[in-house]
């Protein structure tokens, strides 16, 4: 009796002493800051697909967002001359620092060696820590031994709450979960679209809506299906980068902001019956049609500057004809412009505003243009560009040409609920991007900052727009099925979700 005690005592034992953490440890590479660096965007995000890529291993797995890591890790470029030191600190999702660990490279040719020496460190340290024995991230609980899943299971089952999509098609908070609201998605659309617009209701409860390509705009009646109405189409040396929709004592007119020859020169059309009539053209506005603050929708206008992409302040506009005048300027925070921003009201009235920051992070400002709160993951994120010339730094960039990547709308509800898109997917390096899956955001302000109300479930493919019909309360989501090819158009999707 007393051998089969002491064999039980060392089956015990065994059991409690095996490695705390026997899955993948799961790492996010967050944005790296690069100081003196000549083109200092580029630089962020090679650097961060380059130590994301080579910390990849049998026992660390580097993955696509803050939400699914157990660790995350920060790092800093700093560059003097030829000179390069590239540092970077990991720490639990709680804040902990874990470890940190740096390298130094006398010339950019040592810059991705140096990157792997740096992952090789970095791998080291988290593998003693966590394969022998250390504290465990939260997300990893469940690999531990049963005495620290006991103990952490009440903060599992938080965790899950958020983070497991239910059945239905908005991830909420367990106080706002609900059951499958179903919805209706349209069947495969021709051409791959990047822009969505809604026009008026039809009297049979649809809705007419109208999709943009880079060079055409194609008129849907939407109800029972999608059926395809009238399209037209620009010119080869026009890439449409924004529509909107404005309706107008009855009628609808669409705002098309169109790129010619390294200009802005937009186009107004309006819906005569069935046809799309072009009514102003060579406009040298940016046009966009929102609710500020929640408020009717009204249109606004930027300009482009000579030397910059946007310029100057956002405007409202009206238009007369051909002609359209801007007035009441609207006082912008640094890097806003007319496609990145809106405003948002607090319980007092007090007006915030909201800005997608060049590295996609979501800023909200006070009145006096103070930052106030900055997000810790990335929103946005479009395969939608255009491009100017850029002669003075072809030596650095090796491009003649600046590439603009356009962003998805803000949009704020009269409730002062802040509605944004988010794609994810991977990087390619230089201008080329590409997207996997998206979803939308819905934040409130609590008084400190924007946390989350709901998200819906991630679409299966690249979302390029997204627009929230508040009257009838439902979420309207383009998808882009297959992508545009050297003789073929590709091809889109729309589905309509009910928001509860």
């Amino acid at each position: 009796m007393r051998k089969y005690f002491v064999i039980c005592i060392v089956l015990l034992a065994s059991l409690f002493s095996m490695p705390a953490f026997a899955a993948q440890l799961k790492v996010f590479v967050a944005d790296m800051n690069a100081v003196g660096a000549t083109n200092r965007d580029e630089m962020k995000t090679t650097l961060q697909m380059l130590l994301a890529s080579r910390l990849n291993s049998d026992k660390i797995l580097s993955v696509a967002s803050a939400a699914e890591a157990d660790l995350l890790i920060t790092g800093t470029y700093v560059a003097i001359g030829k000179v390069f030191s590239v540092d970077a600190l990991a720490k639990t999702t709680a804040g902990k620092s874990v470890t940190r660990a740096f390298v130094q490279g006398e010339n950019q040719d040592e810059l991705i060696p140096a990157i792997g020496k740096l992952a090789d460190k970095l791998s080291a340290e988290l593998i003693k820590a966590y394969v022998s024995g250390g504290d465990v991230p939260s997300a990893a609980v469940a690999t531990q031994a049963p005495s620290a899943v006991l103990s952490q299971k009440k903060d599992i089952i938080r965790a899950e709450n958020v983070r497991t999509a239910p059945i239905s098609e908005f991830i909420k908070p367990r106080d706002y979960e609900q059951n499958s609201s179903g919805g209706w998605t349209s069947k495969r659309l021709v051409g791959s679209s990047n822009l969505l617009a809604q026009g008026m209701y039809l009297p049979d409860g649809g809705r007419q809506i109208f999709l943009a390509e880079d060079r055409r705009i194609s008129y849907y009646r939407q109800s029972g299906d999608m059926k395809l109405v009238t399209e037209v189409e620009l010119k080869l040396n026009e890439k449409i980068v924004s529509l909107d929709a404005l309706v107008s004592g009855g009628s609808v007119e669409l705002y098309v902001s169109v790129i010619r020859s390294n200009d802005v020169s937009s186009q107004i059309w309006q819906l005569q019956g069935d046809k799309l009539v072009r009514v102003a053209d060579s406009i040298p506005y940016f046009f966009r049609v929102f609710g500020l603050a929640g408020a009717e929708p009204k249109l606004y206008a930027q300009s482009m500057g000579r030397d910059s992409d946007f310029y100057g302040e956002v405007y409202e506009a009206t238009r007369s004809g051909s002609t359209v005048t801007v007035k009441n300027p609207i006082k912008m925070p640094r890097f806003a412009n007319i496609y990145t921003f809106n405003q948002f009201k607090d319980s007092a009235g007090t007006v915030f505003t909201t800005v997608l920051n060049p590295d996609n992070y979501l800023v909200v400002y006070d009145r006096e243009q103070k930052e106030l709160w900055r997000s810790n993951d990335k929103f946005g994120g479009s395969e939608l560009y255009f491009q100017k010339e850029d002669l003075d730094n072809v030596r650095v960039t090796g491009d003649p040409y600046r590439w603009i990547f356009m962003n998805q709308r803000i949009q704020v509800t009269s409730k002062g609920e802040v509605l944004v898109g988010k794609n994810d997917g991977f990087w390619v390096l230089g201008n080329a991007r590409s997207y996997k899956k998206g979803a939308v955001y819905c934040l409130v302000w609590n008084g400190s900052s924007l946390e989350e109300k709901w998200r819906t479930r991630e679409t299966q493919n690249y979302m390029p727009d997204y627009f929230m019909d508040e009257a009838r309360n439902e979420l309207l989501i383009l998808q882009t099925v297959q992508k545009p090819g050297f003789s073929a158009r590709g091809a889109s999707s729309l589905s309509i979700k009910k928001v509860e």
